[in-house]
């Protein structure tokens, strides 16, 4: 009889995959998946032209536009004496204006659920000024060795693929951390 596959996620405890790690600091509990949620977050950025001016010269490139070098000639100090003031110092100030495209973070868009057979990304239209910048996936189980209390409960982020192998109702093996309740691996268990 072959295994099935092990549903793993690794902690920052160490290597579960390969069995390294607090593994003495772990135990096994079989628990039956009562939960299975999922979210999916797509963020959109926006481009602006921005105005800015320093003392030194932007380097070239399609980022910028509008490039003005400004000089300004003002007094910055008085020399004085005792019989009166004498001389003014005349200072010679070069500015860069110009303007500066970049990108802002604009919205995002959020699609969850229950259960695997609805998983999908939210919908969204990007106009001419806008990108995708980011876009983020969690997929969550929920097990339960017993009880109505939830006292007897275990979480386990899982990478999709993994996750989209439990159905609620299915037996599997948790590997759990025995001072933390953090689930390590999943396994399923095969009637």
């Amino acid at each position: 009889m072959c295994e099935p596959p092990a549903v793993v996620r690794t902690t920052a405890a160490g290597d579960t995959a390969s069995g390294k790690g607090l593994s003495m600091f772990s135990r096994h509990v079989d628990a039956v998946v009562v939960a299975l949620h999922w979210s999916r977050t797509v963020v959109i950025e926006q481009g602006r032209w921005k105005s800015c001016r320093t003392r030194w010269k932007p380097p070239h490139g399609a980022n910028i536009r509008n490039l003005r070098e400004v000089h300004v000639v003002e007094p910055e100090a008085r020399a004085t004496s005792r019989h009166g003031p004498t001389s003014e110092v005349i200072a010679d100030h070069t500015y860069f204006e110009y303007e500066e495209f970049g990108w802002h973070k604009y919205r995002s868009f959020s699609a969850r659920g229950e259960g695997t057979a609805d998983v999908c990304w939210p919908e969204y239209t990007l106009q001419a000024d806008q990108r995708t910048s980011e876009q983020r996936e969690t997929y969550h189980a929920r097990f339960s060795i017993g009880g109505d209390d939830g006292a007897d409960d275990y979480m386990a982020d899982l990478d999709e693929a993994s996750w989209l192998a439990l159905e609620v109702g299915l037996r599997c093996r948790l590997k759990v951390g025995a001072l933390s309740r953090e689930v390590e691996q999943v396994t399923p268990v095969l009637d």
